[in-house]
């Protein structure tokens, strides 16, 4: 086939000719036409899409007002610690033959968390009850010698106070003895006396009468007075051993020999009263050897209590985690020195701060959500502190607790642990998502969207929740609120609401 070319090719063929020869610039201004026609097709095309968006009402993200539950929630975080916690003490002076814990170990009620080594303690243990035993018999002896003798001073009292009676008795009956046979004596005697008296002078007289009469008569009258003047001091003579009075004087001896026998049993019994009375022990000295006696039992119970102590060992009294250790084995403790601190596993809470916006949510008894280590666990508030106190930022908060009602193995005191306490409920209101709501100087408004005309509603809010707020008053059940409020909106223009 024969080609033909066109006049301006031929005419522009050196032109053309010229051209090819730079490629590099031919290609770049290619590119740049390219390059401008996209820009003018895309701007024609922008121009044209925005006039018919122009005539349709923007899209907007919406929802409706529905019923539901909203339940106002305090979020904060804390300590978890446990409520419950041992303090063990050693109870004697041992030493620990094993030790079966160590500090952080989980143990379970009951454990045996350290043993002791009894041998000493089991010595004392019978040292002490053989003591005891000693002090309680001389203590029963000493009473029972008190009592003895106790009794022979009352006896010996009584006795004395009839001996002395019957001593007084004896002298007095003596003096009666004595006083007879004085008093016989001299009457006898003055009488004889007298009978003399009389017969010495009658002698006297026959004598004169003799002297001037010497007559028969007179000289027999003589001789019969000499006769009885004989017979008298005869009489005299004979009376100092008189049968009578030699009888009663007898007596008076024997009496006497009585009355020297009861001063004899007088002196014995003021003896035995002496020496009894200071073997009775009184009130104070039976208080001492008493409390002698009571302080070698209370020593005996002590030592036999310290050796079933120590052969039981100390156990957990529940379930928990050792978190403080101060002995090892080996070691020798002292009465009353710590040993290791067990606390609760199972009795477990979180303390937390409340601030003073928090505070006024929080009651006793309301029900929390409790994180820890990624497991949730359901909680109570149980305590609330009545004071407030600064923090490290100076910053005033209440002290408060949450129980954990449900702890299990994956709880670790110590750790962190976020609480969310459900604080106020609503059941069955009107509510909306949080981002419905707005704020300006007037007051909380959604903005509602009627027969796809956007209206400004004011309204009242009442609980909020994470993602819900309580619509009081302004919205009835059904309303469509918009969500997303970036874009600028007037009230009043037209909306297309986007319901999710």
């Amino acid at each position: 086939m024969i080609g033909f070319r066109k006049k301006e090719d031929i005419v522009d063929g050196s032109q053309k000719e010229k051209k090819a020869k730079n490629p590099a610039r031919r290609k770049k201004r290619i590119k740049q036409g390219i390059v401008l026609i996209v820009v003018l097709a895309l701007a024609g095309g922008f121009i044209v899409h925005s006039k018919q968006k122009a005539d349709v009402p923007p899209q907007v993200m919406a929802t409706t007002v529905t019923r539901g539950d909203v339940e106002t929630m305090v979020s904060t975080s804390g300590v978890v610690e446990s409520e419950i916690s041992q303090v063990y003490y050693a109870p004697m002076a041992a030493k620990v033959s094993d030790l079966n814990v160590e500090l952080g170990d989980a143990v379970k009620a009951g454990d045996v968390l350290l043993a002791y080594d009894t041998e000493d303690l089991e010595f004392k243990q019978k040292s002490d009850a053989l003591d005891a035993q000693a002090n309680e018999n001389s203590y029963q002896s000493s009473i029972a010698e008190s009592n003895k003798q106790e009794n022979i001073y009352n006896e010996s009292t009584a006795q004395l106070a009839n001996i002395e009676y019957l001593i007084d008795f004896q002298k007095d009956l003596i003096k009666q003895f004595q006083y007879y046979v004085e008093d016989e004596k001299t009457e006898r005697k003055l009488k004889l006396y007298d009978e003399r008296y009389r017969l010495n002078r009658r002698i006297n007289n026959l004598n004169v009468q003799a002297y001037i009469e010497d007559t028969e008569g007179v000289h027999v009258s003589q001789a019969q007075a000499m006769n009885e003047l004989e017979e008298i001091n005869q009489k005299i003579e004979e009376l100092e051993d008189d049968k009578e009075l030699t009888e009663i004087e007898r007596e008076i001896v024997t009496q006497q020999e009585v009355l020297a026998d009861l001063e004899e049993m007088r002196d014995e019994l003021k003896s035995d009263k002496n020496s009894s009375e200071n073997a009775i022990l009184d009130s104070y000295k039976k208080k001492e050897l008493a409390a002698i006696a009571e302080k070698s039992r209370i020593a005996e119970q002590q030592a036999q209590a310290h050796l079933e102590e120590a052969l039981a060992g100390i156990k957990a009294d529940f379930n928990g985690i050792i978190t403080e250790l101060d002995i090892n084995e080996g070691y020798v403790t002292e009465a009353g020195s710590k040993l290791m601190k067990l606390e609760s596993s199972d009795d477990v809470r979180v303390n937390i701060s409340l601030s003073k916006y928090d505070l006024s949510k929080v009651e006793l008894g309301q029900k929390a959500e409790v994180e820890i280590s990624g497991h949730t666990y359901e909680g109570t508030v149980s305590k609330i502190n009545r004071m407030a106190e600064k923090n490290d930022a100076g910053t005033r908060l209440v002290a408060a607790e949450v129980h954990i009602e449900n702890p299990d193995d994956n709880i670790y005191l110590g750790v962190e642990g976020k609480v969310k306490i459900m604080s106020q409920k609503s059941e069955n209101t009107l509510m909306v998502p949080i981002a419905a709501v707005n704020t300006d100087q007037a007051g909380d408004f959604c903005y509602v969207v009627k027969n796809g005309i956007l209206e400004r509603r004011e309204i009242t809010a009442g609980l909020s929740s994470e993602d819900s707020i309580e619509i009081v008053e302004g919205l009835e059940e059904g309303d469509i609120v918009l969500t997303d409020t970036s874009m600028e909106l007037t009230e009043g223009m037209q909306i297309e609401p986007l319901i999710m």
